[in-house]
């Protein structure tokens, strides 16, 4: 089965400080993928560079094929990235957010529309699909959020978030129903 993430000696240093050094892994399709350790041990640093976030120091990262240093627009449009720190437009509504982050994918115009209606309902918006987000709630927040990064169908999923409150980031890579 075909690799989607492949990660070798992968290396990020800040100063002398040694944040990762030298992991690989490779995550199949289907799989879902997290990082569990202590405060300090390199989860976060090792999320970013896997976003495209930070550009590691030494190493290889692919995603479906394509190397991320290299190739980071490509490698990118597979991804649906959940921000750690995220809000949603709080001037634009649900529904101009969703239309937002589609057009930014490229996502042609009956597709996105079609996509937005199923992710509103999907996540309980469709009520307040013509609200400002300024008034939503962290949680009607948070699922805008998911929904914006699914808009384009990603092949991949990235939370930058932890997921688990033990210290899990989780990517689910293809094979849900969206």
């Amino acid at each position: 089965m075909e690799d989607v993430i492949g990660v070798s000696s992968l290396a990020k240093y800040f100063g002398e400080i040694r944040a990762v050094d030298g992991i690989r892994f490779q995550v199949k399709k289907g799989e879902w993928f997290g990082f569990l350790g202590p405060n300090g041990a390199g989860k976060t640093t090792t999320q970013r560079m896997l976003t495209g976030i930070l550009k590691p120091d030494r190493g290889m990262i692919h995603i479906m094929g394509f190397d991320l240093v290299r190739n980071p627009f490509d490698a990118k449009m597979l991804m649906g990235v959940v921000p750690e720190m995220a809000n949603p437009y709080i001037d634009l509504s649900a529904w101009d957010n969703l239309m937002l982050m589609g057009e930014l994918y490229s996502v042609p115009k009956k597709r996105r529309k079609q996509k937005a209606m199923e992710l509103l309902e999907l996540f309980g918006l469709q009520d307040r699909r013509d609200q400002k987000t300024k008034g939503f709630s962290k949680g009607m927040k948070q699922r805008l959020i998911l929904a914006m990064a699914l808009i384009h169908e990603p092949k991949l999923l990235t939370p930058l978030q932890g997921v688990l409150r033990v210290g899990a980031g989780l990517w689910g890579v293809e094979g849900r129903k969206t």
